[in-house]
């Protein structure tokens, strides 16, 4: 089973990405990118090969699902979870069938968020 080490993490609130960028750099070993924006994710995707791409529902000029839907058509295959501050399971289970291993509710805490990467990453590694 392959370790999770790489992690594209795609949110246009700069403040949450210094947020999980701090977090995670300092309770874990992975390596770690941020874009502020679905198409800037389009781009980081080719050079940083991600293992995992955790991604805001919604951000201004293409959303999370947006940027989810185009990574496909451009034949990436990659674990997906979503964050969003929405509650609704409804929209959760939307999001599930769009491919995401699960959905954080934001606020999440930081000092929790490797542990919870791990272990999605481990659901689907031993499936």
């Amino acid at each position: 089973m392959e370790q999770l080490r790489r992690v594209l993490y795609v949110d246009d609130d700069p403040s949450v990405c210094e947020l999980v960028e701090v977090a995670l750099e300092a309770t874990s070993d992975l390596e770690l990118r941020t874009c502020l924006s679905g198409k800037e994710a389009l781009d980081e995707i080719k050079t940083f090969d991600a293992q995992l791409l955790v991604i805001d529902v919604n951000m201004r000029e293409m959303d999370g699902p947006e940027t989810v839907s185009a990574l496909k058509r451009a034949g990436v295959r990659i674990p997906i979870i979503f964050t969003t501050a929405e509650t609704d399971p409804e929209t959760h289970i939307q999001l599930r069938g769009l491919g995401s291993l699960d959905v954080l509710i934001k606020p999440f805490d930081p000092l929790t968020l490797q542990q919870r990467l791990h272990n999605l990453w481990d659901s689907v590694a031993d499936a």
